[in-house]
Order: C-alpha cells, then structure tokens, then sequence
C-alpha cells in the first residue's frame, strides 16, 4: 500500500533514479507516523516567535499596528496559536492535509481568529495547500512567518514559492530556512524502508544570501537577523521597500 505513494512507481533498475513522487502524499505519510507531532507544544517555529512578538510590540503604537499574519508549512498550529495570543488574526498553511486536520482539531479554529481565503475554500484558519499557490487575496498579511520550510521546497518551484510568499505579505517577513540536509528521524527512516527507497525532504539547501536575493527582486530587504544556536541555522527578518507599502 505504501509503496502507492509514489506516481511513477515501477519495477527495474531505473527505480532508483527516479525521484518523481507525490509530496503531498509523502508528508501526508510522515505526519500519520508522527512526522512534527511528538508534542502540539513544540515546535521549532518558537525560535520566530519572539521576533514576531517584538515587531508586533514596536508597531502597536503607530498608525498602522500590525494586525495580520500567516504562518507558512503551519504544521499542527502552534505557532498560529500563538500569533493569535499576540493578538494578530492569523492563518497557517501547510502542504500535508493530515498536517491540516491535525491543527484543526487540536486548536481552536474560528474564522473570526484568521484572515478568510479566496473565495471556494474552505472557511478554516488552517489550510492544506502550496507555498507555490498560496489561496489568499495579494497583500492579506502583514507579517508572514516560516519556519524550516523553504528548503523543503523543490529547485523547480522555489521562484513561485518566493513569488507568492511576496505577493500575499504587505510588510514583514520572519523566516527560518535550514542550510544543512535534513536529519534521519524515526518516522522518515520508517517510510524509507516501508517503500523501499530514499527520500529526501530538504530539496533546496542554500545559504541565507540566496534567500534574501530571491525575495530582493519582489520588494523585500533584509531588516535583521536572527540569532539561533548554530544547529539551527539561519532566521532573519525581511521588511517590504517603500513601493510596496505604498501599494
């Protein structure tokens, strides 16, 4: 049945080779073998959070506080959870639509906590679905976090992935993209030798400049870093130029 996950499976020697799979459907597999879920009060989204909290806290007495946010690759919710505890209306979106029915359940999801999507999906804080077709109206977020998900994304689509992380932020970002190849946990090992095949999960392992230069052709410079332990290499902070805040 496993072995179902996987498009173009077939018999023969270029199996091997062939790395066209259906990602959905390998997270999907990982979070039903407890893929991010050993503990809903863990995640490693909390090294943004008091970033978030601070840029949150330096614009509450302007004229324009900020007010929305959108957590992206939201796993089981934590960090929405704790967006809305700064008082933000605040949305996640991840890929696994396990990981979606998980955050679901295990928050309490009220449209009336979150930023509503486009129109025909569904009326959830918590959405399954791309980096790379994000369902919300340009500039629905103010602020924008992601935590160890970029580089999960494949060379081909990082240029969308980008583009539409842009696109729905009015003008903050809070990113943290691992630089190193992803760590052999449990539940991956256990897909691995149920299909028989190796996976690899972080797809685009590049340096924070590259980031940076990517969002920098959408409007997008770098306001800060973020210290982390070194293991969990890199976050910062990116901050919309002028002519996007003006649109």
């Amino acid at each position: 049945a496993a072995r179902s996950l996987f498009q173009y499976m077939h018999r023969g020697a270029a199996l091997a080779h062939d790395t066209r799979y259906d990602r959905t459907q390998v997270y999907d597999a990982l979070y039903s073998r407890g893929y991010q879920v050993q503990s809903l009060n863990y995640s490693q989204s909390r090294l943004l959070l008091p970033a978030v909290g601070q840029l949150v806290l330096n614009q509450s007495g302007s004229s324009e506080p900020l007010r929305t946010a959108l957590d992206v690759g939201c796993s089981h919710g934590f960090a929405v959870s704790k967006l809305w505890e700064m008082g933000l209306h605040a949305s996640g979106v991840d890929l696994s639509g396990v990981a979606v029915s998980i955050a679901r359940k295990a928050r309490q999801d009220a449209l009336e906590r979150c930023v509503p999507p486009l129109p025909g999906r569904p009326a959830s804080c918590f959405l399954q679905g791309s980096v790379a077709d994000l369902p919300w109206p340009s500039r629905a977020f103010d602020v924008t976090m992601s935590s160890d998900v970029l580089e999960h994304v494949p060379p081909e689509l990082v240029d969308l992935a980008v583009a539409e992380m842009s696109r729905v932020t009015r003008r903050l970002m809070v990113l943290k993209i691992s630089v190193r190849k992803e760590g052999r946990k449990p539940s991956l090992k256990a897909l691995e030798e149920e299909i028989g095949r190796h996976i690899q999960l972080h797809e685009t392992v590049k340096h924070t400049p590259f980031w940076i230069d990517k969002f920098s052709r959408h409007g997008f410079y770098l306001r800060s870093r973020i210290r982390t332990p070194g293991h969990l290499c890199c976050a910062f902070v990116l901050q919309a130029n002028d002519s996007l805040l003006s649109s």
